[in-house]
């Protein structure tokens, strides 16, 4: 984390090929981002290094931008996924990145699970709530599943 988080162009460099890889060598048919803390907030990095070629940006309990600039160039459909309790992700950051999103007129959902903390997807760290997980990925699935289908 600490390398990562020390080095972000290579980081955004090494998404970037990701992306590249995926498109011309695997020639997949949609790409969307995804992923959970760190992730989460790369996923949304990542939306924004790439906000015309992305299908669609899943970000669970990640570092949030709320610059109206920077959000509107956002351009695919957005689902974030973000809990109450979470300290190192204030809800009041997450509330004015859901307000700025649909100020924008942007196509996103951002849930704020109650009575729930950080990482509580994660079934191997302390906070994890099963039920409140299977929400989050039930909600992630049937997201993916519409914006992610064949055209």
């Amino acid at each position: 984390m600490a390398a990562l988080l020390g080095a972000p162009d290579a980081a955004r460099d090494n998404l970037r090929q990701a992306y590249d890889y995926l498109d011309k060598y695997a020639l997949a048919p949609r790409i969307a981002t995804i992923g959970w803390c760190l992730g989460g907030g790369l996923s949304l990095q990542t939306a924004l290094m790439l906000p015309n070629e992305l299908d669609a940006m899943v970000m669970y309990y990640g570092e949030v931008v709320t610059d109206s600039e920077r959000l509107a160039t956002l351009g695919m459909p957005i689902l974030g996924l973000f809990a109450q309790l979470d300290e190192s992700i204030p809800v009041r950051d997450v509330q004015k990145f859901r307000s700025e999103l649909n100020r924008l007129g942007k196509n996103a959902e951002v849930l704020i699970y109650s009575d729930v903390n950080h990482a509580f997807a994660n079934p191997s760290g302390g906070n994890y709530h099963a039920e409140t997980a299977a929400q989050a990925w039930d909600a992630t699935r049937a997201f993916l599943a519409q914006h992610l289908k064949a055209r």
